[in-house]
């Protein structure tokens, strides 16, 4: 029976319903994505990394912002060498005028004085949840973003989410929140309930079993 779980599991893995379909808004107001791509085979799966792509209103490119890489695209979701993007944040109008700024004002200094580390972090995933943080954008990193949910080697702060907090340390770490439902770190891994939308949280795939995070 136990194996039989293992099995299900591994096949569903990442499978969500009502995924965010990845379609790019009009550009008749500003707009800003949060989108994480698999790194390369065969790690694509449980391994992500998240950019900001970022434009303005009546704009035709989009800025990259993104830890290693950047520049001008104008398709947010082709991004070499990254996998099956995923979606997980849309801002438009006021907002997103106000996320660009933002992101123009924090990224530049945070990049410039990253010391990068894989695991457990300052990272690429590291950086996606800062500045969801500091520009003050609700959304979540997916699961196997590993390098969210580092905080030194102990640290507490508010979720992305902004209803509720996380304490952290390198190896063991907990995530509650009304929304965010409640999360259990084993050395980066993220293991737990999504309460809104419903979804199982496991590091791998999407990240998610069940309905999609938008």
């Amino acid at each position: 029976m136990r194996g039989l779980l293992v099995a299900t599991l591994a096949l569903c893995a990442g499978c969500q319903i009502f995924e965010r379909r990845l379609r790019a808004p009009a550009n008749d107001q500003a707009t800003v994505l949060l989108i994480s791509g698999g790194l390369g085979r065969p790690i694509e799966k449980i391994a992500r990394h998240p950019w900001f792509a970022v434009r303005p209103a009546g704009g035709t490119a989009w800025k990259i912002w993104e830890v290693g890489g950047g520049g001008e695209a104008d398709d947010p979701f082709d991004n070499e060498p990254y996998l099956e993007p995923v979606l997980h944040g849309v801002w438009r109008g006021a907002e997103a005028e106000r996320a660009i700024a933002c992101l123009a004002r924090e990224a530049p200094p945070w990049l410039g004085a990253l010391r990068y580390r894989a695991w457990p972090g300052p990272n690429s995933n590291t950086f996606g949840d800062v500045m969801l943080r500091r520009c003050k954008l609700r959304a979540s990193l997916p699961a196997n973003a590993i390098g969210k949910d580092y905080r030194g080697k102990l640290g507490v702060s508010r979720t992305t989410e902004g209803t509720g907090f996380q304490i952290e340390s390198w190896l063991l770490g907990l995530r509650v929140g009304l929304k965010e439902g409640v999360e259990v770190h084993v050395i980066g891994l993220a293991f737990g309930v999504d309460l809104w939308p419903p979804a199982l949280i496991i590091p791998l795939g999407s990240g998610r079993l069940g309905f999609g995070d938008r």
